[in-house]
């Protein structure tokens, strides 16, 4: 039983329904599946991290810890990855953060996962402060926002879970009665809703808004940035040449104008299905189409990552009906009511089967099948057992029908056969080691009732949550405010402590200019002239760094195919003296990194190569210039 709804936002829904629905109601079903795209985005990032552990997060990379900590970029940092000085340490730091995060993706212990995943990826980001951008923001953003709402309440194994203890199917008719399975349908209202449907329209205008510059009113900015060699894709490096003037202007003001009208989309009081769903749609298709062009990191797809919380109920009906599974998938689902294994996977499909197409039996009506389970089609009466029955059980469930596919792949088969095998021949023992209890064994559930101290005190949290919510609002809104530049200077008033603190520690930052007031019309590329014990010239940054380390570096490589932290370093390195001594060193240490007692440094120069980009109708770069930014003998 949910805790009753009070405070000012239930009472703005009682009395104004259609704007509360609007503007401070999620559907539960939107949420678990935000849930499962930021549980991807924070396994993502921590992955593509991995092969980068010792570079950027040991003492032995480029950015040491003990230069963050005795001159860091903001004395309100916060990072687990502080203590970690050696790869191991960061390794354990990066295993643990897999487990919260992959907690989170499944909806296991969902709350407590994801605060720790929260701070994870906190410590993740933090610890690279040097490497940080707009994509960390966004997805640090997202996950504070997120905390204030019920997001383990569907599609999650704590979902299934408490489904299980509240209600306990004795016979094949409970199991085949849907209509008394606990589900919470009813939408989640609060204050926190109107707060990211505001920060989602504020990332867009004042990103479309800073674009004040001559390549966006004159429409070369999509040329400009496709010769981004250090950002630029495989794609966007194989179309630049081909892409005219005038499909550059297009593909600029279209940028121009969906940044422009994202707050309008979102916020309209008018014909808000319509809009809301034209936002769903435009905006992550312009994302999609800036992460195939261009190297921006996670950035689009932690954007993406705000749009399935404005799916609404409406629009769940539609994906059901249009892509959900059709009668076709219907099974009849034969299986051994005396196992508590058998008995078990059944209930967990009654939960799954949302859509009510699998039908349960006992296999004293159907006869004998391997492993006590069986699958038959509704229509056909064609029969399946073993992992072809398990697929196509998957198969009838929303969303199953990839799982199902995935079962059948060769070598994934090959092991769930010989899972269902070893299950099979210690059926007894694991259903006693796991506390299963066969169909007639089990206990009655009963809903879990509410005392009254339990009844206030979940009322005072929603109280208390509404307040940290407004809190929370208050802080961002002074920080959009001081970080934007457009914002006139009458408004910027200066910030109370706490509003500092409160928008630093966990890296909530609202200054919103991607490629503005102009996108770069220049490329600038860092290599590293190194000499070998052995008398070889080497460039040990860009081995690491880029696709093209050859040596001597007479123009900046086309498609130069850095990832998004050898792309920022390579920007920032040249105006911050501070991480110079660190890259003295990592350069001297490449011979403990080749293994290679030949490849010993002897001497390097460290230069930075600039260009100029070429301007609409060309392609050749111009104005090659090169400077030598730090020179160092051993």
């Amino acid at each position: 039983m949910p805790p009753a709804r009070v405070g000012v936002v239930a009472r703005l829904k009682k009395r104004y329904p259609r704007i509360a629905g609007g503007y401070f109601t999620f559907d539960r079903r939107s949420l678990g599946l935000t849930r499962i795209w930021i549980g991807c985005l924070l396994v993502y990032d921590l992955l593509r991290r991995v092969p980068g552990l010792s570079t950027w997060y040991t003492n032995d990379g480029l950015l040491p810890n003990h230069t963050h900590l005795w001159r860091p970029a903001a004395p309100q940092m916060f990072s687990l990855f502080f203590p970690a000085s050696w790869t191991g340490e960061a390794a354990v730091l990066f295993a643990l953060c897999g487990i919260a995060f992959f907690c989170f993706l499944v909806g296991y212990k969902t709350k407590l996962a994801h605060i720790l995943s929260f701070a994870g990826i906190v410590s993740l980001h933090s610890r690279c402060v040097f490497l940080e951008n707009g994509g960390d923001v966004v997805l640090n953003i997202l996950c504070v926002w997120t905390l204030f709402l019920p997001m383990g309440d569907r599609f999650s194994v704590d979902a299934v879970r408490a489904s299980l203890r509240q209600r306990r199917e004795r016979s094949i008719d409970d199991l085949n009665d849907r209509s008394a399975l606990p589900r919470n349908t009813t939408p989640v209202t609060s204050m926190v809703v109107l707060a990211i449907l505001l920060e989602l329209s504020v990332i867009y205008y004042f990103n479309a808004m800073s674009k004040t510059g001559q390549t966006w009113h004159r429409g070369t900015a999509v040329h400009y940035v496709l010769y981004q060699e250090r950002m630029v894709t495989w794609l966007g490096y194989l179309i630049r040449d081909h892409v005219t003037f005038a499909m550059s202007r297009f593909m600029t003001f279209t940028t121009l104008f969906l940044e422009a009208t994202a707050p309008i989309f979102i916020l309209s009081p008018v014909s808000r299905g319509f809009t809301r769903r034209a936002a769903i749609l435009l905006l992550p298709g312009m994302h999609l189409a800036f992460a195939a062009l261009l190297n921006v990191g996670m950035f689009s797809f932690n954007m993406i990552g705000f749009f399935p919380l404005l799916l609404a109920a409406a629009d769940w009906d539609i994906l059901r009906r249009r892509f959900g599974p059709g009668l076709a998938r219907a099974r009849t689902v034969y299986f051994d009511d005396r196992s508590g294994v058998c008995t078990a996977w059944a209930r967990i499909l009654v939960r799954l089967d949302v859509l009510g197409l699998l039908r349960f039996a006992s296999l004293d009506e159907g006869g004998a099948a391997p492993a006590g389970y069986e699958v038959r089609q509704a229509v056909t009466g064609h029969s399946a057992s073993g992992v072809d029955a398990l697929a196509e059980s998957l198969a009838a469930l929303p969303a199953g029908l990839p799982l199902s596919i995935m079962a059948r792949l060769p070598g994934v088969r090959s092991l769930l056969r010989f899972f269902l095998a070893r299950l099979e021949s210690h059926r007894e023992r694991v259903s006693q080691c796991l506390g299963l209890a066969p169909l007639g064994a089990l206990d009655e559930g009963f809903p879990e009732g509410v005392s009254r101290a339990r009844s206030w005190f979940s009322a005072m949290c929603v109280w208390l949550r509404e307040i940290a919510v407004v809190v929370v609002m208050i802080a961002v809104a002074s920080q959009v405010l001081m970080e934007n530049k457009i914002v006139p200077k009458v408004l910027k008033r200066g910030q109370a402590t706490w509003m500092i603190d409160m928008v630093v520690y966990p890296r909530l930052f609202q200054g919103w200019s991607m490629f503005t007031p102009d996108a770069p019309t220049g490329e600038r590329m860092l290599y590293i002239d190194a000499v070998t014990f052995d008398g070889r010239h080497v460039d040990p940054f860009n081995q690491q760094a880029s696709r093209v380390s050859t040596l001597p570096v007479e123009r900046i490589p086309g498609y130069m195919d850095q990832n998004e932290f050898w792309c920022d370093y390579t920007n920032r390195i040249p105006d911050n003296s501070i991480n110079w001594p660190p890259l003295k060193e990592w350069i001297f240490k490449y011979n403990t990194r080749t293994g290679r007692t030949e490849d010993r440094i002897i001497s390097y120069e460290a230069r930075i190569l600039e260009s100029d980009s070429p301007p609409p109708g060309q392609t050749g770069a111009r104005n090659l210039r090169t400077k030598v930014i730090a020179r160092e003998h051993e």
